[in-house]
């Protein structure tokens, strides 16, 4: 399995490849520096509390070729309804601020492809309903809000291909996913979702599902037709068990840690040591010591003859109480690797490491090369 990098609007800063034609003739807003390029007009990190944006306009010598407009990491509690001026502004960056409301007027930015909102303090009423008629919108980075609804505005902007909602207070999605069939990113993490509609299965554009560090128990089945997911993201739950129909995926990345399924698969690793009495006993079905009831008092003849094989076909011992549990991953129909839980009858018995990949002993996977199949599970991140 081969890594899947996940982007996010945390790499967004330094993205762009500005022209090095700097204009040193533009005005100054609040007595800072401006630096403006061809195409892009940067004002973040100024501690700017609040925007004149018909000054800004006005210092800008052709706002009309201007397409990037970063105005993160300030101080804004709102963004003033002029905004509107800048008809061709495909990027807005608005992240690590003080917003609580967007104006009406951001609806009219026709070509906006990329709106980042991370880190505000905008909730279920600060977006305006006409949200949704930006129909070129590509990203929309809302993550570290306080929104505890899913915006019901996206499910209206079928072009959306990344959606960012990450670190909210969201605890119910409601069954509409089938109108986000462009998404490739849906990251949800760091909320306290409890369930996944099954209309999420329609979402066949999907790469990249974030659904860590939330209160989910379950999966719905529907998302095996996810056919193009390479990294889904479920540590961090409240998972048990997972779908049986999850094998149909492609996987590149699952990451299941802090899960009760995995927590209790690692607690159950551990291994007591034998007593005296189990190898005395191990001792006697080894070396084939011949005994019956005129020898040894029927407990425990019981006792020997409830030993059990130990499952390496290498090993000849035998256990009683104490076992040592190993997991084997074995190759299902070449697509994933499923771990099945052996019994050996001592820690030693294991000829891989724990959690190594090893091949089934079908046909299908002898010719697989062992090197390669450890490589793949390394994304499988247990823990």
């Amino acid at each position: 399995m081969a890594s899947a990098t996940l982007s996010t609007s945390d790499d967004y800063d330094g993205d762009y490849d500005f022209d090095d034609d700097f204009d040193a003739d533009e005005e100054n807003l609040n007595d800072s520096s401006q630096t403006t390029f061809n195409d892009t007009v940067d004002y973040s990190h100024r501690n700017i509390s609040t925007l004149d944006i018909n000054d800004l306009f006005n210092s800008v010598r052709n706002p009309n070729r201007i397409t990037n407009l970063q105005l993160n990491s300030n101080m804004l509690l709102t963004v003033p309804s002029q905004i509107e001026h800048f008809r061709s502004i495909i990027t807005l960056e608005l992240s690590n601020n003080q917003l609580i409301q967007l104006p009406f007027e951001i609806s009219l930015l026709k070509n906006l492809k990329n709106l980042y909102l991370k880190n505000n303090a905008l909730d279920d009423f600060s977006l305006p309903k006409e949200l949704e008629q930006l129909k070129q919108l590509e990203v929309i980075n809302l993550g570290g809000n306080r929104l505890k609804q899913f915006p019901y505005q996206l499910f209206q902007i079928s072009s959306l291909k990344e959606i960012y909602l990450g670190s909210n207070q969201i605890t119910f999605l409601p069954d509409l996913f089938q109108t986000l069939n462009k998404v490739e990113i849906l990251y949800l993490g760091g909320n306290q979702i409890g369930n996944v509609p099954d209309s999420i299965g329609f979402m066949r554009s999907l790469v990249v599902l974030n659904l860590s560090g939330n209160r989910l128990r379950t999966l719905p089945r529907s998302i095996s037709y996810l056919n193009r997911l390479k990294s889904l993201s479920l540590h961090n739950n409240q998972f048990s068990a997972l779908p049986p129909d999850i094998i149909r995926l492609d996987l590149q990345e699952l990451s299941l840690r802090n899960n009760p399924l995995v927590v209790r698969f690692v607690r159950d690793l551990t291994y007591d040591v034998p007593t005296l009495k189990e190898l005395a006993a191990r001792t006697i079905k080894l070396h084939r010591v011949p005994y019956h009831d005129g020898t040894l008092p029927r407990s425990l003849v019981g006792y020997l003859n409830a030993a059990k094989s130990c499952l390496n076909p290498k090993c000849k011992g035998v256990y009683f109480e104490s076992y040592h549990k190993n997991i084997k991953f074995v190759d299902f129909c070449g697509k994933f690797y499923l771990p099945l839980l052996q019994f050996l009858c001592s820690p030693a018995c294991t000829s891989t490491p724990t959690f190594e990949m090893t091949s089934s002993d079908s046909d299908d996977t002898e010719d697989i090369p062992t090197k390669d199949m450890t490589n793949k599970f390394k994304k499988v991140l247990l823990g």
